[in-house]
């Protein structure tokens, strides 16, 4: 393996699949290793990157998660090597099989980018992987086999746990303490029923049946009634919430029917009744799932074409809880506090949904898309050969043209030589017009373009916010790079990133708008200097509030 420059840059690869892990230490676990080896090693942390609640095991970070965006940067030629990836360990990037792992390690090595792995210690290159090095090749595949041979342990032991409790489950015999909240569960006992709550079931099925909404149901239960659910996930807030009545309304436990489900969790197509008490009859079931029904409205089938542009970025000022988007009556869309829905928070305001995406879209969008979200991929492999293919030539024309003028120091009066160096130089000509025009096509490729035609793209996926579902879905995944959150006051609502603070009123006015100073050691990105002088220069960034420049505030 080669050695490592003395002063080398890192991006460091933090990542978790659950919840769980994100109320606990695994991050903070993650972020101490990866920051002690790089100050260990003299590097120079220039990303951070984190995939929540990606899976290893189904690899989805490898292509859609922060990993998948750093390997299509790696891919295009954006991220000049040499760089390291710091990890934890290796499980980090995969626990998927040998061979697929080690593909994707081998294509970012192959493209300059060196894997460092904190436990136990392990540095991957091109070298490593190829085997001139077999030292670390070795440590690779054991890595790599343990943490896929211990996804394979873990996966067969509970498939087969899932089958020991599902025949238990056929006999009417609880395996577990965990069930529905209304029932009582003891192991190896049949399910009772907790009468004051399946009473109180009985009635939310009442109400839905007689037209109350979801929302209007978890009113009505955090006013009068201690809620089942216990301590919310983000907020810490113990209440009644509406995917939690939804679940009720739609459990076939009500029914008194076992879901089989597998080891991924879903389900088998077996269904066992009579494992649960049935606690609310046929009738009431039918008339509050009918009426659910005619109240539902199409927004949630609609899902994959992201009318909610600001999915997971926003919060409530006042309960810190989620600020979602709500539809109103005549089509109007409104981003409320979910809380305030469920009437546990006084922040019921809401601003128009329409208001705020025109705003954040006409002032920001110029900032958030960047070259890769216009990059086309399939051309940039026939490209890059092209443009090696040019200056290889080019190179050779050169070289050829130093030599005739080297030739003719010696022989001044040579017409020949005079007349083959024109020649050359017509030929160098058409090289360099040629390889500047593949080289255009490459950078095009890319998406490395001009500032001005990159506001020209930008005003084009603008432009068809409305009609394409594709071009609203490459909006909101990329607004979270630049945006790191949201906050809405109910009075204004406040957007900011570390590069700037933007304030937004209820009627979409911009109150007021702080750009700030790159902190010490956190150089502005050109590219996003450059789109962001584009977009002030064309009007499209909001003017500075009374001149405001600051220091950002530390992170």
């Amino acid at each position: 393996m080669h050695e490592v420059w003395a002063v080398m840059r890192a991006i460091r690869y933090h990542r978790f699949s659950s919840k769980r892990q994100d109320r606990g230490s695994s991050l903070e676990r993650q972020n101490d290793a990866t920051r002690m080896l790089c100050e260990a090693k003299g590097w120079e942390i220039v990303e951070t990157l984190e995939d929540r609640g990606q899976s290893a095991w189904k690899g989805d970070h490898l292509s859609v998660g922060q990993l998948g965006k750093l390997r299509k940067r790696i891919d295009l030629g954006l991220i000049e090597p040499p760089v390291i990836l710091v990890v934890e360990n290796i499980d980090r990037l995969s626990r998927q099989d040998y061979r697929t792992a080690r593909r994707w390690i081998e294509d970012v090595t192959d493209r300059g980018v060196t894997i460092a792995v904190c436990h136990p210690a392990l540095m991957l290159d091109r070298d490593a992987m190829s085997g001139a090095n077999i030292g670390p090749m070795i440590q690779h595949l054991l890595e790599a086999n343990r943490a896929s041979a211990e996804g394979d342990r873990k996966s067969v032991f509970q498939r087969r746990n899932i089958d020991r409790m599902t025949d238990l489950i056929r006999q009417g015999i609880c395996p577990t303490p965990r069930a529905p909240a209304w029932l009582i569960a003891k192991v190896g006992e049949r399910i009772a029923v907790n009468k004051p709550r399946a009473a109180l079931v009985n009635s939310i099925y009442e109400w839905s049946a007689n037209g109350l909404g979801m929302q209007s149901i978890c009113q009505r239960l955090n006013a009068e009634h201690e809620p089942w659910t216990g301590s919310g996930w983000k907020t810490n807030a113990t209440q009644w919430r509406i995917g939690y009545v939804r679940d009720i309304l739609t459990s076939p436990a009500i029914e008194g029917k076992y879901v089989v489900r597998g080891a991924g969790r879903e389900a088998t197509g077996e269904v066992i009744s009579g494992y649960y008490p049935r606690i609310v009859d046929a009738d009431l079931v039918a008339r509050a799932r009918a009426a659910k029904s005619r109240r539902a409205r199409t927004g949630g089938a609609n899902r994959s074409d992201a009318a909610n542009l600001f999915v997971g970025l926003i919060a409530c000022g006042v309960c810190r809880g989620s600020v979602g988007r709500v539809a109103g009556g005549k089509g109007y869309a409104y981003m409320t506090c979910r809380n305030a829905r469920y009437g546990t928070c006084t922040n019921k305001a809401g601003m128009p949904y329409s208001v705020l995406s025109k705003v954040v879209v006409d002032h920001l969008l110029h900032l958030a898309l960047d070259e890769t979200d216009f990059a086309a991929t399939d051309d940039i492999a026939p490209l890059v050969a092209k443009v090696t293919a040019s200056r290889s030539k080019l190179d050779d024309l050169r070289s050829q043209q130093n030599n005739i003028i080297r030739a003719l120091r010696t022989l001044p009066g040579s017409v020949g030589l005079v007349k083959e160096l024109g020649n050359i130089e017509g030929e160098i000509l058409a090289a360099e017009t040629e390889f500047a025009e593949y080289d255009a096509a490459l950078s095009m490729a890319r998406g490395a373009v001009s500032p001005r035609e990159h506001l020209r793209r930008v005003d084009m996926v603008r432009e068809s916010l409305d009609s394409d579902a594709e071009a609203r879905r490459i909006v909101r995944d990329a607004l979270p790079s630049l945006i790191e959150k949201m906050v809405w006051t109910g009075s204004r609502m406040i957007v900011s990133s570390r590069h700037f603070v933007m304030y937004i009123s209820p009627d979409g006015e911009i109150s007021g708008f702080d750009l700030f100073h790159p902190r010490a050691g956190h150089a502005l990105d050109p590219a996003y200097g450059r789109r962001r002088d584009a977009a002030q220069e064309a009007g499209l960034f909001p003017p500075l509030t009374g001149g405001a420049r600051r220091d950002a505030p530390p992170r």
